[in-house]
């Protein structure tokens, strides 16, 4: 006999997803403040009190949807990271990807673009910081064990290379030669990371 409490879970969680799919689109498409929960409940097919039912209010939502970009992003670069041999080619790969990521739709939409707009500047920063904190550091702490930067605190230098990361994929995303602008970012953020070293 089907475990009923099983397909019930299931099924509450495939609505959820539901909701989230259809929430990204719009979020994608029509931004945050133009999208209503309303609409994507009628996206996702089901009434606006089943949307309600999963998220609070239209904030929960998005900070639903901006947390499963940003975890596809981090695996993403660190995948990218974990392919190279040494530190430095980790560093700078995973940097590379974060800004390839910049110009793509999905990425650049929800946590460059929406993200500030619907979670206010402060809360956005401290969530980016939050799902990159952990790659950063293990980078650096790699960099330092392998003697290309001085040791340092690992846990500041994670911020201000997340800060220095953000706002470089925003000039990425925001140029008219993407391409360009990230060989620009990827030379000017290596140059600094290079005045970092012991020697």
């Amino acid at each position: 006999m089907p475990d009923v409490k099983s397909q019930r879970l299931e099924y509450v969680q495939q609505t959820k997803e539901s909701i989230l799919v259809a929430a990204e689109a719009l979020f994608v498409s029509e931004g945050f403040r133009a999208t209503s929960i309303d609409a994507v409940g009628a996206a996702a097919r089901f009434t606006k009190g089943a949307v309600y039912r999963h998220f609070a209010d239209k904030e929960a939502l998005f900070r639903a949807v901006f947390e499963r970009v940003e975890t596809a992003a981090v695996q993403q670069v660190t995948a990218r990271a974990e392919a190279c041999e040494s530190p430095s080619e980790a560093a700078r790969a995973a940097l590379e990807r974060f800004l390839e990521l910049a110009t793509e739709t999905r990425f650049r939409r929800i946590v460059l673009e929406e993200g500030p707009v619907a979670l206010g500047w402060r809360r956005w920063r401290e969530l980016d910081h939050q799902y990159t904190a952990v790659l950063l550091e293990r980078l650096l702490d790699d960099l330092v064990d392998a003697g290309e930067i001085a040791p340092a605190s690992v846990s500041l230098l994670a911020r201000l290379c997340c800060a220095l990361a953000g706002e470089a994929a925003i000039q990425v995303a925001e140029a008219d030669d993407p391409d360009q602008a990230r060989a620009d970012a990827l030379a000017t953020i290596g140059a600094m990371l290079a005045g970092l070293r012991g020697d």
